[in-house]
């Protein structure tokens, strides 16, 4: 167990809610009112977003309004309202009893905020109103009720079955790749006329390729991460051997004053290189472009499956409890 999952543990025992592993969410009802907390960016995991579904008779928010609150209550940083959705964040604070203090006063607060304006809980898809529960649609939490819950998971099911079934296309998977690494083999030449062999040219490379062939070849396959690793190696050789030809072109040119172009630099790359006896130069500068290649792999691969895995997913964030003990809701 991670210490982010242990203190996230530990404050939502702190403020008497719970805390779902599987969405990395506390959640729980504080007045009648559902609350969502989590981390909207997880390099920041103690900069938390609170989260409620809520409507009114009256208008929505204003600005003297949100600024009264954002004044009123310390740790928070903002307030907004999209349809529906109330959102705060509250500052970060990494000492955990001070966090704690900060999240319920925060979470107390906005309910009585919301009760002073005659804000009800509702479901943010269908406006009815009564108990919610959160849910992890892809990546956004949202707060449904049991019929557009049991409804919004029926039909990501069907889609995540038709995607599974889709056949890759390899064609456009080479050509969104290519067009990829073109972008790759443009940062390598940039870079290197600056005088750096970067990593950021080969993680360019590595991601534009395989999200290339991600975007163009419907989904990212065993085989298709063959492919682009392939075509990464070709376009970084490629890359790499047209940095150098410039480089031969623009000594040509001022050393010799001979009548060259890049295109004919390009071509006499490798007689170049042994005639002037800078072979190990040459290797190594296209084998450091491809260690940047690998390292920019790796993650991309590792998040494009993630990012496939979570298309069209639906996961309910823990339960909610109604004021009776039970739960109005099944195990979606």
């Amino acid at each position: 167990m991670s210490k982010v999952t242990e203190n996230y543990k530990s404050l939502a025992m702190g403020i008497g809610f719970n805390y779902d592993e599987l969405t990395n969410t506390i959640y729980g009802t504080r007045n009648g009112y559902e609350f969502l907390v989590y981390a909207s960016d997880q390099r920041y995991p103690y900069l938390l977003t609170i989260t409620t579904s809520v409507r009114s008779v009256g208008m929505a928010l204003g600005k003297d309004e949100i600024a009264q609150f954002r004044k009123s209550v310390g740790p928070v940083s903002s307030l907004a309202q999209k349809d529906s959705l109330i959102t705060v964040v509250i500052k970060s604070q990494k000492n955990q009893d001070r966090l704690c203090g900060d999240l319920g006063s925060t979470i107390d607060a906005l309910t009585g905020f919301l009760r002073e304006r005659s804000y009800t809980p509702c479901c943010q898809t269908c406006g009815t109103s009564g108990q919610t529960v959160g849910f992890m649609l892809e990546s956004a939490r949202m707060h449904l009720c049991a019929n557009c819950a049991a409804r919004t998971k029926s039909e990501n099911e069907v889609k995540v079955q038709q995607r599974q079934q889709k056949n890759v296309n390899i064609v456009g998977g080479i050509i969104g790749a290519v067009l990829g690494s073109l972008i790759g083999v443009l940062c390598i030449v940039i870079l290197g006329q600056l005088g750096y062999v970067a990593a950021v040219s080969g993680i360019v490379m590595a991601f534009c390729t395989l999200k290339g062939f991600d975007k163009l070849g419907g989904k990212l396959t065993v085989v298709g991460i063959v492919i682009s690793c392939v075509i990464m190696i070709a376009m970084t050789y490629f890359g790499n051997r047209l940095d150098w030809a410039i480089e031969i072109y623009k000594g040509i040119k001022e050393y010799y004053d001979y009548d060259v172009n890049v295109l004919q630099a390009f071509q006499i790359v490798p007689s170049f290189v042994i005639e002037a006896d800078i072979r190990s130069d040459y290797i190594a500068s296209f084998a450091q472009q491809m260690l940047f290649v690998v390292i920019g792999a790796i993650p991309t691969v590792v998040s494009i499956s993630r990012e496939q895995k979570n298309v069209n997913h639906v996961a309910q964030i823990g339960y909610m409890q109604n004021p009776g003990g039970g739960s109005d809701f099944g195990n979606f």
